[in-house]
């Protein structure tokens, strides 16, 4: 039989119209022997999102958040934080899940005795795997970015164990910023002297939920925005380099192209073959992974093609973010 909880690790799990996933996520952090408290924190949901936590599980408690506040993933991770520390006095962990993931058997207590001895480490994750990577090739290229190797880190998603005073000293996460806050709150936390690590273990099971082109497109513009956002905040060289290649390959070097084709009689158009060098090199890493030669060539026109959809969410942060006075460049927000 599992000791009982001593109050160290607590979950929070952040959803909006979440429906059935969020039960089955729940159900995984509350069933998890090594949790003490779990909390939900609810963006505004229209679902019954919140009836349904507090009539299926009395024991979550359930922070919601106003559509007045900034909703965003950020916001619901730093109330569901706060919500821990007035729980459980004696906190030292957390485990934030998405509404669409589940977590794995024994993740908890991996991660939890990685942090406990390896006290230079204030963030640790593990192999996030798609629920039904088959299902379409959405759901395939998820589930080959969520695969990557162990070992030292700079960035992962928001599925992740944190220490509660790396939480603070990084300022919890950014409100402001829509998209890309992980890695956003990643780059504090590194300044702050932390460090952060993937493990070779099953940490959760994700469900991206995932059909239609426009969906995939509009989660690419998202990326974009997010590295521009985190340049505009940070002035760092990762956002910077990603900023560029986005701007290369979405923007200048097919503007280039098109725009010249008629005063270089079409000869601008022979710039077009860096698409084809940089689908080469990207499908050359992942064969390199062990992808088959099919999921590869899938990897790396995704990413070319996703460099114009990002270059589209650079736009939007300039055209409609910052002058709507949301760059987020500071994080105004003091953690409990």
């Amino acid at each position: 039989m599992s000791p009982p909880p001593d109050g160290r690790l607590g979950v929070v799990v952040i959803g909006r119209n979440e429906g059935a996933h969020l039960e089955r996520v729940l159900r995984s952090a509350v069933e998890a022997p090594e949790a003490s408290a779990v909390v939900y924190a609810d963006s505004d949901s229209t679902d019954g999102s919140v009836e349904r936590v507090r009539s299926r599980f009395p024991e979550v408690q359930v922070v919601q958040l106003s559509r007045d506040d900034p909703l965003s993933p950020a916001l619901g991770r730093n109330a569901g934080f706060d919500a821990l520390v007035e729980r459980l006095p004696g906190l030292e962990l957390v485990m934030f899940l998405d509404g669409d993931c589940e977590l794995a058997p024994g993740w908890l207590g991996a991660g939890r005795d990685y942090l406990d001895t390896h006290p230079e480490h204030g963030i640790v994750v593990g192999r996030l795997r798609e629920r039904e990577p088959h299902k379409n090739r959405y759901h395939r290229l998820a589930d080959m970015e969520w695969n990557r190797p162990a070992g030292e880190i700079t960035e992962s998603g928001g599925i992740m164990m944190v220490r509660a005073r790396t939480w603070r000293d990084a300022g919890g996460q950014n409100p402001y910023m829509p998209a890309g806050e992980e890695k956003e709150f990643y780059l504090r936390a590194l300044r702050a002297g932390w460090r952060a690590r993937r493990l070779d273990a099953d940490m959760a099971l994700h469900d991206i939920d995932m059909g239609r082109f426009a969906e995939w497109w509009t989660r690419s513009e998202r990326l974009g925005h997010s590295w521009v956002q985190g340049l505009w905040i940070h002035r760092d060289r990762e956002n910077l380099r990603q900023v560029a290649s986005i701007g290369l390959y979405g923007a200048l070097l097919p503007g280039f192209a098109v725009g010249a084709a008629l005063p270089t009689l079409g000869i601008s158009l022979t710039s077009l073959w860096a698409y084809r060098r940089l689908h080469r090199r990207i499908e050359a890493d992942r064969l390199c992974r062990g992808d088959p030669p099919e999921d590869a060539k899938l990897y790396a026109t995704a990413v070319v093609v996703g460099k114009v959809a990002g270059a589209v969410g650079v736009a939007r942060f300039f055209l409609r973010t910052l002058p709507q006075g949301r760059g987020g460049r500071s994080i105004r927000r003091n953690s409990s």
